[in-house]
């Protein structure tokens, strides 16, 4: 077997940090690759609003550098970890792995939100992001797919109730604690902000192929309920305060 393996860019990277810099910050800002142009031919499909995942080279990284354990995020409070247990730069081969969106084609050129490449990184490959491979195996089960019978259809279904009611006790988590934020009843119902979320959820329902009706009747059963809830809430903290 050989032990080498010579990989040529496809790209580089184009963006405003050139130094190490928290992967957070780098997201926040607009970068791009840009390919050689005998690989342009291999952009098309790709379109703006599309995620991709971004093999690159962290270049930077000296030898020396490269740390087959150590603390994450380089904090030493962090526990000591092998770093393929981390997302640390610090790594035997250099490969840096992220998902980006798509804001502009042009040409060979391609304009992107979310990525954490520093200027000038090599980039290795470029591959459409899809959920059912990419993400965790949780939500790949989640994902459509053809089944076989009634009872695999049946017990998909179950699974994706299963975490819409998880997702919506997270949502509930999230209502309970606007309540500090709010002071009188006329800012529990927030009338301004109940229409635009009626609004929205008609938006996503039709572009996920769903009966706007339907799913604004099923948010306003889920939104007044938890109305009922915040003004309870808010009644409760009136009376602390009176205290």
């Amino acid at each position: 077997m050989n032990d080498s393996l010579s990989l040529a860019p496809i790209g580089f990277v184009k963006s405003q940090f050139e130094v190490n810099t928290p992967a957070e910050e780098m997201r926040l800002h607009p970068a791009q690759i840009i390919l050689k142009t005998e690989f342009e031919p291999g952009l098309l499909g790709l379109e703006a609003g599309m995620d991709i995942l971004v093999l690159f080279c962290f270049h930077r990284i000296q030898e020396e550098e490269i740390k087959l354990q150590l603390h994450p995020r380089h904090n030493p409070e962090n526990p000591v970890r092998g770093v393929f247990a981390t997302r640390s730069q610090f790594r035997p081969n250099r490969i840096g792995a992220t998902v980006a969106r798509i804001e502009q084609v042009n040409s060979n050129i391609l304009t992107l939100s979310g990525l954490d490449a520093q200027d000038a990184a090599p980039v290795l490959d470029i591959k459409p992001y899809e959920p059912y491979s990419d993400a965790d195996t949780g939500s790949q089960q989640l994902e459509v797919h053809q089944v076989s019978s009634l009872a695999e259809a049946r017990a998909a279904i179950d699974l994706i109730d299963a975490e819409v009611i998880r997702l919506l006790g997270n949502r509930a988590g999230y209502v309970r604690q606007v309540v500090n934020f709010k002071n009188t009843p006329e800012d529990v119902r927030a009338p301004a902000r109940y229409a635009e979320v009626m609004r929205r959820r008609r938006e996503l329902a039709e572009a996920n192929g769903l009966n706007p009706d339907v799913i604004e009747g099923m948010y306003k059963l889920l939104v007044d309920n938890f109305i009922q809830e915040e003004m309870e809430m808010l009644r409760e903290k009136e009376k602390k305060q009176g205290n």
